[in-house]
């Protein structure tokens, strides 16, 4: 098992603990969540780098602020995705990321990208749609529609990021790549709350959750920056789709959110479209083999 493989697992693992956490604070504004998550990154960070000896902010790559920018996102529109919509479904949709993120290493680091994957993004998107069927969301617009196109933003966002991560690859230590995403949120977070207003004071257990659901993020996008460091952007998300069996046990025990018959079908269609975009090259390749043999 590579570094790469290694590292990725174990960020999964601590994202879908970060998940349950962030659920539970869904009377907190996801803004407000994001920022205290930011603040903690930035003092870890910080103090991470300087025992390192190294320069906090590096050589100033406009990489870096990009990354931070798309980072900053996604973090806020899959924390509005976990608060309009059950576990699952916000994990599922959030799980659409490899295919956007193959889709810019295509277009931005020459990396393959195969049309019919096209197909089975198409197959997720259907998968996703029916997991809502009951939830009215062709009938008019309500905060499961949000929840969906929040989760959208926060995969686009985040396949962004992870290829700027994989552009600037050995280049720079983990932590000076971390940095500049809380160097980008902090002042993008208070900004949003200044105009908008709705800062909540959190309690006691509160403040508890907070903090250990910012160890839990500061852990996980560690290892993933490790993990887009050391392996391909498409070789990764095969081993990230335990974090949908992980959110859906923990819908269960923590949320009570039992999956209908419909969900269970959606869940099942979008797994089913996740593992064939995982095998896209070797399906291209047997139906051009296939495509061959015939003309012969």
């Amino acid at each position: 098992m590579t570094k790469g493989v290694k590292s990725i697992l174990i960020a999964t693992l601590f994202f879908s603990a970060m998940n349950v956490l962030v659920k539970m604070l869904s009377h907190i504004p996801a803004v407000e969540l994001a920022l205290f998550r930011s603040v903690f990154t930035l003092i870890t960070s910080y103090f991470i780098i300087k025992k390192l000896r190294l320069s906090v902010f590096g050589n100033k790559n406009p990489i870096l602020y990009l990354r931070g920018l798309l980072g900053t996102f996604s973090l806020i529109f899959f924390f509005k995705s976990l608060h309009y919509l059950p576990l699952a479904t916000a994990t599922l949709v959030h799980y659409l990321t490899p295919f956007f993120t193959t889709f810019f290493g295509y277009l931005f680091l020459k990396e393959k990208f195969y049309k019919i994957q096209w197909f089975f993004l198409f197959i997720c998107f259907a998968g996703i749609l029916i997991t809502q069927h009951d939830k009215g969301i062709f009938n008019t617009f309500n905060i499961h529609n949000s929840g969906l196109l929040f989760g959208m933003g926060a995969s686009v966002a985040a396949a962004g990021a992870y290829n700027c991560i994989r552009k600037i690859s050995a280049a720079y230590n983990p932590n000076i790549i971390m940095i500049y995403f809380p160097i980008m949120a902090i002042p993008i977070c208070s900004i949003v709350l200044l105009i908008n207003g709705g800062f909540i004071i959190p309690s006691f257990n509160d403040w508890f959750l907070i903090l250990i659901m910012a160890v839990l993020t500061q852990a996980a996008q560690y290892y993933l920056t490790i993990a887009y460091q050391n392996e391909k952007v498409g070789n990764i998300a095969v081993y990230t789709n335990l974090g949908i069996v992980y959110a859906v046990a923990n819908g269960i025990i923590f949320f009570n959110e039992i999956p209908t018959f419909n969900s269970w079908i959606g869940i099942i269609i979008v797994v089913l479209g996740i593992i064939l975009n995982l095998f896209s090259d070797r399906i291209f390749i047997f139906f051009k083999s296939f495509k061959n043999e015939f003309v012969k």
